[in-house]
């Protein structure tokens, strides 16, 4: 054992005896005896950490930790952000603390260590020194391997691992120079030298496609397939509906009901119907898959679907939430299948208000499968409807559009966002991209699913109020707190540097009146996107704020229980209140469940999300590496001392016109007003400007893309 090692276990025993100590008491928790080759070491370590002013001596030979070094002391969970580390405490309000990478110690991301605070510097931000890692993460590396001056080293992926792994000859497994590997940890006990590893698994060669996407799901820690134990419950679980259970629910077998979904998707959760009653109302039928009735709470696929929280879509793959079985057959409402489902009927009047709803446990028969393409297609083209589902598509899209109008008129935002998608060869590689944009179809699926969320969230309410409950039921809340105004105030500065004039974009009409300015023309795009970026995100909480975004008091999700866990409580909820409301201490237990449940969906979500977004980028990597050489019209997207980056047309792209290659002239960066503007010709590139580049160079595995400016180019 070194003396380095040792010096972290005498700290650690020191801090968690809060007492003094004899050597021989520390040496036996350590396990040295005073006959070993370590007790040496041992005292070795004692007089450093005294000489560090760490450990203090006391009478009769008795150690002990330096008082103030006591207050000083705190332990937390390291994170690595661009080589250096955060610690954020668990306090009120909360302390985050900065450690430079020279102090780092051994500590890596994702380990709980001991931090001596250094106090404040001149950014009044609190620094501090990782003395002792009190408990390592687990370490799961992808990286590439090196060969160099005979050792093998592993170069990580992620920048979160700020240095390289040696890796000893008897752990290289079949890897050779170049190789893409998942390694461990092995070791790590002295800063001042390298850490150790071993190769675990071996993905292929670097910058190939296969081994980048399996980067992805190691990096985010995305399983690859499910436990045995959850496949084999999920094995067990019986086909055939009894009849009992139909017998007891809303049977709504005969309507016509029908799924609009994606022309690749695989599950269909939400169904929906549209009946014009003898009032004049109408009554919009949303109808859910009853995951509930199948994924029973605290079984094993219960606890792998709340670990996993989401399903996670990547450019060329889907990680589901459920296995296979449940997700593309049980619970999937497939056409002429009967499907056990959770109902919500809404009857609305004239004025789109909603005048009285039915939430109910109900059975099933799609009528027809169809996808957004083909549902937009028949909408723009203006055709008359030859059958009954025509019938009840454009019976849809107009009662859609109505409820959007007074969405939008009662506070909703009305952002309009795109997203990449690929399309991809034989093999999996991506050979071109489109973009996926919001129009009649989706709006169709998605102002009907708004109103079923919002109208189960308003029941909850409800219900408090008829069974004169002094505290809120236990719920998992969809919320969306208002814009940050300094967030607000920064947008509005970068429009006025684009010579847009924006004021006052606090409140949702306001944002509005402002975003209807843009409709024909050009800047719309990036408008959009950068009120968007000025948002809060939204979460799941067991406290109800409202959303903003879409002007709602209350909201849930309720329709996606196949792919989102929150859902999945909500139906459980849903249920339970409908049969009787728990006693007060049954409410508490539910609190809590909800709470644990919220925080748990909200970081998944997260993860799924950047995982999703870093698996874009390595699509738009990958087709930019197969159009080097060639030129692309494109926009200025972001401006920084070192050049500027420009989105790509057609393959939507982002890649990095470098400084440096702006060989026309001397360019001075304006950071006030965000450009770089040439000193002795003034040309100027800021953000939106339009240019002509040439893609010179490509790193699929950083995920970078170097351009050059046409009219530069020799």
């Amino acid at each position: 054992m070194n003396v380095k090692k040792i010096e972290q276990k005498v700290l650690t025993i020191l801090r968690e005896s809060n007492q003094s100590l004899r050597l021989n008491e520390i040496s036996r928790k350590i396990g040295i005896s005073s006959e070993s080759s370590n007790y040496s070491a041992l005292k070795k370590a004692v007089e450093n950490l005294i000489a560090s002013n760490l450990v203090q001596k006391i009478s009769r030979r008795r150690y002990a930790l330096v008082d103030y070094i006591k207050e000083t002391l705190v332990v937390g969970k390291l994170k690595i952000v661009h080589g250096k580390g955060i610690v954020e405490l668990n306090t009120q309000p909360k302390q985050t603390i900065t450690i430079k990478r020279k102090n780092l110690f051994t500590g890596l991301d994702g380990d709980k260590v001991l931090v001596k605070l250094l106090g404040f510097k001149g950014n009044n931000r609190q620094y501090g020194e990782v003395i002792e890692i009190v408990a390592r993460a687990e370490h799961k590396i992808v990286g590439t391997i090196e060969f160099d001056a005979g050792l093998y080293f592993l170069v990580p992926s992620d920048e979160r691992y700020y240095l390289d792994f040696v890796i000893p000859p008897n752990k290289i497994k079949k890897a050779k120079h170049g190789s893409k590997v998942l390694a461990r940890l092995l070791a790590w006990d002295d800063p001042n030298k390298s850490p150790f590893a071993e190769v675990i698994d071996v993905l292929g060669d670097s910058g190939d496609i296969a081994s980048e996407t399996e980067r992805i799901l190691f990096e985010f820690h995305l399983p690859k397939e499910f436990p045995p134990k959850v496949l084999t419950e999920a094995a067990q679980i019986k086909t055939r509906i009894p009849t009992s259970e139909i017998k007891r629910r809303l049977d709504l077998r005969d309507k016509l009901i029908i799924t609009i979904d994606p022309i690749d998707a695989k599950d269909f959760d939400d169904a929906v119907s549209l009946e014009k009653l003898p009032n004049g109302n109408y009554l919009l039928g949303v109808h859910i898959a009853d995951v509930s009735y199948y994924v029973k709470e605290k079984s094993e696929i219960d606890r792998e679907a709340f670990r996993r929280g989401t399903s996670v879509y990547l450019a060329d793959q889907a990680i589901p939430m459920l296995p296979e079985k449940l997700s593309t057959d049980l619970c999937s409402l497939k056409p002429n299948r009967v499907r056990l489902t959770f109902s919500v009927l809404m009857e609305f009047n004239s004025n789109y208000e909603l005048e009285r709803y039915e939430i109910a446990e109900s059975v099933i028969k799609s009528r027809k499968r169809l996808d957004y393409d083909t549902v937009y297609k028949f909408l723009k083209s203006g055709k008359p409807p030859k059958n009954n589902i025509e019938e009840l598509i454009i019976e849809l899209n107009e009662f859609a559009q109505n409820l959007r109008k007074k969405r939008f008129s009662k506070g909703g935002i009305n952002f309009e966002t795109y997203e990449v998608r690929f399309i991809f060869d034989e093999n999996k590689n991506p050979i071109n991209t489109y973009l996926k944009e919001s129009n009649l179809a989706t709006q169709l699926i998605e102002e009907c699913m708004l109103a079923a969320n919002r109208t189960v969230t308003e029941h909850i309410q409800k219900l408090k109020i008829k069974h004169r409950l002094k505290t809120e039921l236990p719920f998992i809340y969809r919320i969306h707190d208002k814009p940050d105004p300094e967030k607000i105030k920064g947008v509005i500065y970068f429009f006025k540097l684009m010579g847009i004039e924006a004021k006052n974009l606090i409140s949702a009409k306001a944002i509005n009146n402002f975003l209807k300015q843009f409709e024909n023309r050009p800047e719309k795009a990036v408008v959009h996107q950068l009120l968007i970026r000025a948002m809060q995100k939204a979460i799941y909480s067991p406290e109800n704020i409202g959303h903003y975004g879409l002007g709602f008091r209350f909201y849930t999700h309720f329709t996606s229980p196949i792919r989102r866990y929150p859902d999945l409580v909500v139906h459980r909820l849903l249920k339970l209140y409908s049969k009787k409301i728990p006693e007060e201490r049954e409410l508490s237990k539910i609190a809590r469940i909800v709470e644990i449940a919220s925080d748990q969906s909200t970081e998944r979500e997260i993860v799924a999300m950047e995982a999703e977004r870093e698996s874009v980028r390595l699509m738009l990597t990958i087709l930019a590496n197969e159009h080097i050489g060639e030129t692309f019209q494109g926009v200025v997207s972001g401006v920084a001392s070192f050049g500027f980056f420009v989105t790509l047309e057609r393959i939507y792209t982002e890649g990095l016109v470098h400084i440096r290659d702006l060989v026309d002239d001397y360019y001075i960066y304006d950071e006030k007003n965000l450009r770089l503007y040439g000193k002795r010709t003034g040309r100027t590139f800021k953000f939106g400007s339009k240019v002509t580049t040439r893609i010179v160079e490509v790193d699929i595995e950083k995920r970078k893309v170097w351009l050059k400016l046409v009219d530069l180019l020799s």
